[in-house]
Protein backbone atom coordinates (compact mmCIF):
# COMPACT_ATOMS: atom_id res chain seq x y z
CA UNK A 1 0.00 0.00 0.00
CA UNK A 2 2.72 2.04 1.05
CA UNK A 3 4.57 1.98 -2.59
CA UNK A 4 1.47 2.25 -4.35
CA UNK A 5 0.82 5.77 -2.36
CA UNK A 6 4.64 6.96 -3.06
CA UNK A 7 4.35 5.77 -6.68
CA UNK A 8 1.11 8.42 -7.16
CA UNK A 9 3.05 11.28 -4.66
CA UNK A 10 0.08 11.16 -2.07
CA UNK A 11 0.18 11.41 1.88
CA UNK A 12 -1.71 9.03 4.56
CA UNK A 13 -3.74 12.20 5.03
CA UNK A 14 -4.80 12.77 1.29
CA UNK A 15 -5.68 8.96 0.91
CA UNK A 16 -7.63 8.97 4.01
CA UNK A 17 -9.66 12.02 3.27
CA UNK A 18 -10.05 10.09 0.07
CA UNK A 19 -11.00 6.73 1.04
CA UNK A 20 -12.45 6.96 4.80
CA UNK A 21 -9.69 4.09 4.62
CA UNK A 22 -7.49 3.32 8.24
CA UNK A 23 -4.31 3.48 5.89
CA UNK A 24 -1.97 4.49 9.05
CA UNK A 25 -2.75 1.17 10.59
CA UNK A 26 -2.51 -1.22 7.14
CA UNK A 27 0.68 0.53 6.50
CA UNK A 28 2.79 0.08 9.92
CA UNK A 29 1.01 -3.34 10.03
CA UNK A 30 -1.10 -2.79 12.65
CA UNK A 31 -4.50 -3.58 11.09
CA UNK A 32 -5.00 -5.78 8.29
CA UNK A 33 -7.21 -4.39 5.39
CA UNK A 34 -11.18 -6.48 4.41
CA UNK A 35 -11.45 -7.65 0.99
CA UNK A 36 -14.45 -4.74 1.35
CA UNK A 37 -10.78 -1.70 2.33
CA UNK A 38 -9.02 -3.36 -0.77
CA UNK A 39 -11.78 -2.82 -3.12
CA UNK A 40 -12.17 1.02 -2.10
CA UNK A 41 -8.49 1.33 -2.72
CA UNK A 42 -8.00 0.06 -5.99
CA UNK A 43 -11.36 2.07 -6.77
CA UNK A 44 -9.32 5.07 -5.84
CA UNK A 45 -6.00 4.13 -7.70
CA UNK A 46 -8.55 2.92 -10.51
CA UNK A 47 -6.80 -0.51 -10.98
CA UNK A 48 -8.28 -4.51 -10.57
CA UNK A 49 -7.51 -6.10 -7.12
CA UNK A 50 -5.44 -8.63 -9.39
CA UNK A 51 -3.43 -5.22 -10.56
CA UNK A 52 -2.77 -4.58 -6.54
CA UNK A 53 -1.88 -7.67 -5.70
CA UNK A 54 0.86 -7.80 -8.94
CA UNK A 55 4.43 -6.55 -8.72
CA UNK A 56 4.46 -3.04 -8.98
CA UNK A 57 6.21 -2.33 -12.46
CA UNK A 58 3.27 -0.50 -13.60
CA UNK A 59 3.21 3.14 -14.29
CA UNK A 60 0.07 5.01 -12.48
CA UNK A 61 -3.04 4.76 -14.85
CA UNK A 62 -4.63 8.15 -15.75
CA UNK A 63 -7.85 8.99 -14.09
Amino acid sequence: MKELRSIHGLSQEYLIEHTGLDIFHFENGSKNPTTVSLAVLCDFYHITLGEFFTPMNYPPKEK
